[in-house]
């Protein structure tokens, strides 16, 4: 029965790829502007100035428009996380024979999926912002603040390398 799915899936594994193509394109830069030009210059002048209620007031702001914007990022990851799956699945792939194929895997396993995974919950789960405002726990709210700040300072030298890296193998698979 499996087998027969996967052969059945076989003659669509070009509608999966470019699923799979946009899904990449939609993840890897959904939110580059939104971060570069509007959350990063507010979130550094509200830290530069903590005592700046306007600065402040723009940051939170920023922060809850880039939150509830991630949603199409996240979304387009599942696509691209299922995507790749199919597409793996069709093909049998040998991840443990070394290609371009198995190296977008194993970062994607190592290195994606788990920054992925924490920026979704600082979004969307137990680091949400605006649940943590709306309870009233400022606390709360300053400390998801903080560990999302810190999030992005690790995470965004590893994006600014990693997806025109991946991109460039993707389209010239080197070996």
């Amino acid at each position: 029965m499996i087998e027969e799915m996967r052969l059945a899936l076989g003659p669509f594994y070009l509608y999966i790829k470019a699923l799979h193509v946009f899904s990449v394109g939609i993840w890897s830069f959904s939110t580059a502007v939104a971060w570069s030009f509007y959350l990063k210059p507010a979130l550094r002048a509200a830290r530069r100035n903590p005592e700046d209620p306007t600065l402040r007031a723009r940051r939170d702001e920023f922060m809850r428009r880039f939150d509830s914007g991630t949603w199409l990022e996240h979304v387009a990851f599942v696509l691209l996380v299922l995507s790749a799956a199919v597409m793996l699945w069709i093909t049998q792939v040998d991840l443990t024979r070394w290609s371009f194929v198995t190296l977008m895997f194993w970062l994607g396993i190592f290195v994606i999926l788990p920054m992925e995974v924490i920026d979704i919950y600082l979004s969307h789960l137990g680091g949400n912002k605006a649940h943590l405002r709306d309870k009233g726990d400022s606390e709360g709210y300053e400390r998801a603040m903080e560990w999302h700040w810190t999030f992005f300072c690790i995470t965004e030298p590893l994006v600014i390398v990693l997806v025109p890296t991946m991109f460039l193998i993707a389209i010239v698979k080197p070996f």
